[in-house]
């Protein structure tokens, strides 16, 4: 009887756990709204610690207090723990991987400004600190060189920064969100091939049939010239409207984004085969992914009022490929999504993601490519699990053709 009461009660105080004010995207929009959930899988009933997330703050290895007295920390802290335990069921449930199932208790830290390091987990306190952000970091311990007190072994964590507003002006943005610009620089790929098509016709008139030619090869090499001069100025000029397309600042609390934590525990799942400690463009793409499919939204990262005001990535972007996507700078761009979205699009959902999330064995993290390994990995991948290979690959190739590849 004794034992029957103390599980009634166990029962009783967990069923009325806290609830915590969270942020949500509304159905068919990217718009927010708060809600008001009970968190899932909490050994505490009075701090962030559950069975596969524990949320502490900066440095620290104790959960953070849901009566801790910065509210605003709480907030993000019950915001993180509930979309990570939303994104592991998603990968279990909907996608069918199970590996989070295994995972150690993960450690989250909120609020940190230091950097990642490789040798004693944390940099100094005063070395650059990082806002506007999040990483998802390697497991790891100290050298045995290290003095025995700064001594320190950690498994995978997620770090998410504090928000700071900065100038735009001091941000470095590769084409900016300024659809002119965005614009021109799809057309700039195919006008610039249509160009050297026809300057290789004149060419080929010039030397076989040069007594039909009224124009000189001088001239029309000029012309060629000149005319992919100024497809580069009119693009470059093209970037001076970004102030008439950009806020004057820009903020980003990567704690209360939906998106952004599903692109953080996708690089753990990942991590398996894409290295967390490598930021490319292929990498960073394959988290996005599986953030925008977790979103089912027309576009991931919209503006959260008050926490973010990032440009989205729209995961239907169809322009074509330029060789700067390969460029590390553009990791953070939208191109790989798109492309692998197009997979999702060609071979349906369900294999879409499987050979999506199957293709990453077969990627090299510090090398892989776009354009070549990248692309050869899907191809290979739908050889052993689509289900009609030969139809599947060529819809593949024709879907790639159409971006430029």
């Amino acid at each position: 009887m004794k034992y029957f009461i103390l599980g009634i009660l166990f029962i009783s105080h967990f069923s009325n756990a806290e609830e915590f004010k969270v942020i949500e995207r509304r159905d068919n929009s990217t718009k927010t709204y708060y809600k008001q959930v009970k968190l899932k899988d909490l050994l505490s009933a009075t701090h962030f610690e559950g069975k596969y997330f524990k949320i502490v703050y900066k440095k620290s290895n104790e959960p953070i207090a849901f009566n801790d007295p910065d509210q605003d920390l709480v907030q993000k802290a019950a915001n993180v723990y509930y979309h990570l335990s939303n994104a592991k069921d998603s990968w279990i449930n909907s996608l069918q991987v199970h590996t989070p199932e295994t995972y150690p208790q993960l450690t989250i830290r909120m609020e940190i400004t230091n950097t990642f390091s490789e040798l004693g987990h944390f940099s100094h306190d005063n070395l650059n600190p990082q806002y506007n952000n999040a990483l998802s970091i390697p497991a790891g311990e100290t050298p045995e060189w290290v003095p025995v007190e700064k001594y320190d072994r950690w498994g995978k964590e997620i770090w998410f920064r504090p928000k700071k507003v900065v100038s735009t002006k001091e941000l470095e943005n590769d084409l900016g969100p300024n659809p002119v610009s965005v614009a021109l620089k799809q057309m700039q790929a195919p006008f610039i091939n249509y160009t050297i098509n026809r300057f290789n016709h004149s060419l080929i008139n010039h030397l076989f049939y040069a007594d039909q030619v009224t124009s000189s090869l001088r001239a029309d090499f000029t012309r060629f010239i000149g005319t992919i001069a100024l497809s580069y100025f009119v693009v470059d000029a093209s970037r001076r409207l970004d102030p008439l397309f950009m806020e004057k600042w820009f903020y980003l609390d990567t704690s209360m984004v939906p998106e952004v934590i599903y692109h953080e525990y996708a690089h753990l799942i990942l991590s398996d085969y894409l290295e967390m400690s490598h930021s490319t463009p292929v990498v960073e793409g394959y988290a996005d992914y599986f953030a925008a499919i977790m979103s089912e939204k027309k576009v991931v990262y919209a503006k959260v009022p008050g926490h973010s005001n990032a440009q989205p990535k729209d995961p239907h972007n169809d322009r074509f490929y330029h060789h700067m996507d390969e460029h590390k700078s553009r990791a953070t761009s939208d191109f790989v999504l798109s492309v692998l979205w197009d997979v999702r699009e060609t071979l349906g959902k369900e294999i879409g993601d499987r050979v999506i999330y199957e293709s990453r064995k077969k990627l090299n993290t510090k090398t892989a490519t776009i354009s070549h390994h990248m692309l050869k990995a899907i191809l290979e991948t739908c050889s052993e699990i689509c289900p009609s290979p030969r139809r599947d690959r060529l819809k593949l190739y024709q879907t790639f053709s159409k971006r430029g590849f």
